[in-house]
């Protein structure tokens, strides 16, 4: 059972229009290369995003991340984006994790979750890395034992979330005992470059930052409308491992990410939804609620295309994607927690997409 979800984002934000505004003024682009923003930006479905950056609003001779020179370069280099990352990935999953604790403790009394009493931990990020992590500094802070078992999902991009959730419901129908905290920080904003390549500029238009912290148990729900954990599903679409890749660079890590993405995910989302759905004796007609991870406009256009599915009833993916744009494996958490809150009632297929191209879904309940 996700019992609880709750997160948290950087104090920093900006509209898609100051961000277009920003990266006009990078001194290495050309007129082909503003043409090429102006359109992306402006063809994103995003209003809004949050950044632990804090240069966005600032004249050049105050920034602190992004050089003051007038070429601005050199660019950050990863020593130091990953410096960032570690501060911030500790205070905002903490921020996360706090919240789904004290929505715990303004329960009746015995029926919240102490942080004591949480056994395992699970951390998932693929834009930084430290040892010891942010899941040591998550014990000491919370006050979790220190006897709980960590666990690390690193790298998986997008669809990591999905994962950790796996993780989560094996460990509890295991030991039906078990609590299981979920603490997922994505910094990509930390990862602008100023590459006149295609696939880092639409990188740039879509990716945010943000933090989740979700709890998993074998019981139902007190206090709130949680979501029942049934099935998981994994699916390598072939000939797709150079559509969408996340390595290290030279000054930051690099995202390769092709526009036949969208195509790929449109000629494979419907087969995967009625594969996964069989399984278990449902029909795509089953699905009530559509969980479909927003990693941009095209690929919830082409999904819900594939699907014959009319905007509304992927309507938290678009909100989401709306108001806090692409936060990599985060982003699925902000989209159950809207279907919580709004305490909704059905059946939920979950998908979100990373590199490989993988895809990752799940089939659970309102």
């Amino acid at each position: 059972m996700l019992r609880r979800i709750a997160t948290a984002s950087p104090d920093q934000s900006y509209s898609q229009d100051e961000a277009l505004r920003f990266m006009m003024t990078i001194p290495g682009y050309g007129e082909k290369e503003r043409r090429f923003l102006e359109r992306i930006y402006q063809s994103t479905g995003i209003d809004h995003r949050f950044s632990v950056i804090q240069d966005y609003r600032r004249e050049p001779a105050d920034y602190t991340f992004f050089s003051s020179s007038e070429d601005m370069l050199p660019e950050p280099t990863v020593s130091q984006r990953n410096t960032l990352f570690v501060e911030h990935a500790r205070r905002l999953s903490h921020d996360a994790a706090a919240k789904v604790f004290a929505e715990e403790a303004a329960l009746p009394a015995g029926e919240g979750i102490h942080p004591r009493q949480v056994t395992h931990l699970i951390t998932v990020t693929c834009t930084g890395f430290s040892a010891p992590g942010f899941d040591q500094y998550l014990l000491q802070t919370l006050g979790l034992s220190p006897a709980v078992h960590r666990f690390h999902i690193g790298f998986m991009g997008c669809y990591a979330g999905f994962p950790a959730l796996k993780m989560a419901h094996t460990i509890c129908r295991a030991d039906p005992e078990a609590v299981v905290l979920i603490a997922d920080v994505e910094l990509c904003s930390l990862h602008l470059q100023f590459k006149t390549e295609p696939d880092t500029m639409v990188a740039n238009a879509l990716f945010a930052d943000g933090a989740a912290a979700a709890l998993v148990t074998a019981g139902t729900t007190a206090g709130s409308a949680g979501i029942a954990l049934h099935s998981f599903s994994t699916r390598v679409i072939p000939d797709s491992d150079g559509a969408m890749a996340w390595e290290l660079g030279d000054v930051a890590f690099d995202m390769r990410l092709s526009a036949y993405v969208p195509r790929l995910i449109q000629q494979n989302i419907q087969e995967i939804v009625e594969t996964t759905m069989s399984g278990l004796n449902l029909t795509r007609e089953d699905v009530d609620l559509w969980a479909i991870h927003p990693g941009g406009r095209a690929i919830l256009e082409r999904a819900a295309t594939s699907l014959e599915l009319p905007p509304e009833k992927m309507q938290h993916s678009w909100e989401v994607l709306r108001q806090y744009g692409n936060m990599s494996s985060a982003t699925i958490f902000y989209v159950l927690q809207r279907m919580m809150h709004q305490r909704e009632k059905g059946t939920i297929f979950a998908a979100a997409f990373g590199p490989g191209l993988t895809v990752e879904s799940a089939h659970m309940e309102l």
